[in-house]
């Protein structure tokens, strides 16, 4: 017997809401990769129903033009020893049927636990004393050291410990676990996170059990009289079936925002991240497989863990500094990985980057940041000559400026200076700029000084999923962030002895044991608070993000820096890679046929209210941006998608190319502000609203 292994991957995947029933798979491939001799880049949704087609146009809304949710898909893999090194390069995929040691898989019975904590959780600003004057700061991972921690959310009326059983029962969205059972999967179920199915576990004998007294928890339970204004939370999503090959697909909500309705009126919307009696629909929690095999016996696979979001309205768009820059630094320097390249403290200068899987991702991020912001000209030829250096050229040739043109995360002096210093984005919790991660610094170094391989890692299938999920989402500048936030960096988020059964990147998971849930009682508790030891609940990824989600993908368009150095007035973008600013509709462009090719047509902000209602304003540091926050919170499925041309067909039969990334399928008319070259700057004067609701 050679006793395998099972894992669950990706070790973490990603949902995403929309108001469609309808739904697309998960990317499987990173942004910003190149896919063959095409030019189609990764980064694209699936298509369901299929292996790896990805998306076009068509696929983004259903025929009522309402937004697709994106299902994560996970998958089964078998490995016949545990992990000694990383990459591993091994793992098979497991299918009902498989033979085994001698042992026939019968059922592969999948278990996920969704909930919603962010309502129970501290907020993400900390309160500072300043001159005599409290003031609300973004410290980051800082606020939680020495046992310390932000003001908890819903104080005034719930107040401050996390741990009381009126907090636990009213302001937890929990509908409990549900399991599924691949063996359905010629006609896949739909269950659903909601009060129409009931709560489910899968025992040690690979048993489903049903949990007929857990208590179910949404919004609207608690005879609080309630504003839905786009329908009540009802479910957090629901888990089906790939038809025929049985692979699990994990859907979330429907981008809803609600709250307790404030004497008679809609609750208060006045803040970006943190907004009390509000709840949205968003979630994540473990998702686990149990393998049964024909003769009775069944073995626990290592889970993984999933979270629903907000929609990649950029999915092919890579982010200089990505969600797996962050995870890998992490595991590279405080959890042993990669011992040849960080051990005892310091990198190993005879370590070899691969140009491809480490220098080219960064290259052509670079390169991908001019079709979501508006840079001017120059700026647009130095990127799009980042995104053309190949593995043959000489760096220094190249970029014969390096040390004065990349921000070195080392140096904290560099972390306030702005002016054309890369990247040119605001920066993370206690930092005005984005530098970034020290591992990337170090391969671009070692790249820089000529020490660099061209073979390609070679990376197993389950660990090029886990990579590639990752790689396309936002790292660097969480503040707090959109799909994770900088508890990616607490050691103590993770199951630490990888080199065993577990492998790298697993979540430490809490064990729940659903036999003991009672009606009456809350199942979960406070959970996981950065730089504690407490294991991981469902709910606890997602809590520490903004409050809706809605608030803070609106506001954070462009910005002065914060702090903000002395003397500076320039505005810098704070996510474009996964939060567009300034794009170029494929509406608006137009053919020369005497020059043959493309006009592009002038930049719209990607958000932008009809006939520039709601959007329209003077000032620079509000625009692209509802200047009422609940205006988004009615009005986020309206946003449109920037992806590649190949994928945009062009009515004559053709498409806009694979040098081209467009703005399509919005719901916004195209018209609006007009779109000034960067740099801009800061107009004193204005002060945004404080609440502004519905009529």
């Amino acid at each position: 017997m050679s006793n395998p292994i099972f894992r669950v991957h990706p070790a973490i995947n990603f949902a995403r809401v929309g108001n469609s029933e309808e739904y697309y798979i998960a990317p499987e491939t990173a942004a910003g990769d190149l896919q063959g001799a095409s030019g189609l880049m990764g980064g694209l949704p699936i298509k369901a129903g299929t292996e790896d087609t990805v998306i076009e146009e068509s696929d983004l809304r259903d025929g009522q033009q309402r937004l697709k949710r994106q299902a994560a898909r996970f998958r089964l893999y078998r490995y016949d020893q545990s992990n000694a090194t990383y990459p591993s390069g091994g793992g098979r995929e497991v299918a009902i049927g498989d033979v085994i040691d001698g042992k026939t898989v019968k059922d592969i019975v999948w278990m996920v636990h969704l909930a919603n904590k962010k309502a129970n959780n501290y907020a993400i600003a900390s309160e500072v004393t300043e001159d005599g004057k409290t003031v609300a700061v973004e410290e980051g991972i800082k606020a939680y050291e020495n046992g310390g921690h932000p003001p908890a959310r819903n104080r005034e009326e719930f107040g401050s410990d996390l741990d009381t059983t009126e907090r636990l029962s009213k302001l937890v969205i929990d509908p409990g676990p549900r399991t599924i059972a691949a063996a359905d999967r010629d006609q896949p179920p739909v269950v659903p996170f909601s009060r129409q199915s009931e709560p489910s576990y899968v025992d040690r004998q690979g048993q489903v059990q049903q949990v007929a007294d857990y208590p179910v928890s949404f919004p609207d339970d608690h005879g609080l009289p309630m504003f839905n204004p786009n329908g009540s939370i009802r479910t957090l999503g629901e888990l089906t079936l790939e038809k025929g090959s049985g692979r699990l697909l994990v859907l979330g909500g429907y981008g809803l925002a609600a709250g307790w309705d404030e004497n008679g009126q809609a609750p208060r919307l006045n803040d970006a991240i943190d907004n009390d009696n509000w709840f949205d629909d968003v979630s994540d929690g473990p998702v686990n497989a149990t393998v049964v095999f024909e003769d009775g016996s069944c073995v626990e696979a290592v889970g993984g863990w999933v979270i629903t979001t907000d929609p990649a309205y950029a999915p092919q768009t890579r982010n200089v500094v990505s969600a797996w820059d962050d995870v890998f630094n992490t595991w590279v320097e405080q959890l042993g990985l990669v011992p040849a390249l960080f051990a005892n403290g310091q990198y190993n200068p005879d370590y070899l980057p691969s140009f491809d899987d480490d220098i080219l991702p960064i290259l052509h991020a670079a390169m991908l940041q001019q079709w979501n912001t508006n840079l001017p000209d120059a700026a647009i030829q130095g990127h799009r000559f980042m995104g053309h250096i190949t593995a043959s050229d000489d760096p220094q040739q190249k970029i014969p400026s390096f040390r004065n043109l990349i921000r070195d995360p080392n140096d904290e002096s560099q972390f306030e200076q702005g002016g054309k210093l890369m990247p040119l984005s605001l920066g993370d919790a206690m930092k005005s700029f984005l530098t970034v991660s020290k591992t990337q610094y170090f391969m671009l170094d070692q790249w820089y000084n000529r020490r660099f391989s061209r073979q390609s890692v070679t990376y197993g299938p389950g660990e090029r999923l886990d990579r590639a999920v990752l790689q396309n989402c936002l790292g660097g500048r969480y503040s707090p962030g959109i799909e994770v936030t900088f508890i990616v960096r607490d050691v103590n988020l993770y199951r630490q002895d990888w080199q065993g059964a577990t492998g790298p990147f697993r979540i430490n998971q809490a064990p729940l044991d659903y036999s003991q849930a009672k009606r009456d009682k809350p199942f979960l508790g406070v959970g996981y608070i950065p730089l504690r030891q407490a294991a991981v609940q469902p709910g606890d990824l997602s809590k520490f993000m903004a409050l809706p989600w809605h608030t803070d993908y609106n506001s954070c368009a462009t910005h002065t820096p914060d702090p903000n150095p002395a003397g500076n007035n320039t505005l810098y973008w704070s996510w474009p890679a996964q939060r567009p600013v300034a794009v170029y509709p494929a509406s608006q462009c137009s053919y020369d046929r005497s020059a043959g090719q493309w006009n592009l047509g002038g930049q719209l902000y990607s958000v932008r209210g009809d006939e520039g209602q709601g959007t329209q304003t003077p000032y620079p540091q509000q625009q692209g941006r509802f200047q009422c926050y609940f205006d988004f919170v009615e009005n986020w499925q309206k946003v449109g998608f920037i992806i590649q041309g190949l994928r945009i067909p062009d009515g004559k039969g053709g498409n806009y190319g694979a040098d081209k990334f467009l703005e399509i399928a919005s719901l916004f008319e195209s018209e609006g502000d007009s779109v000034p070259a960067w740099p801009t700057a800061f107009m004193p004067g204005y002060q945004p609203p404080k609440n502004c609701g519905p009529d």
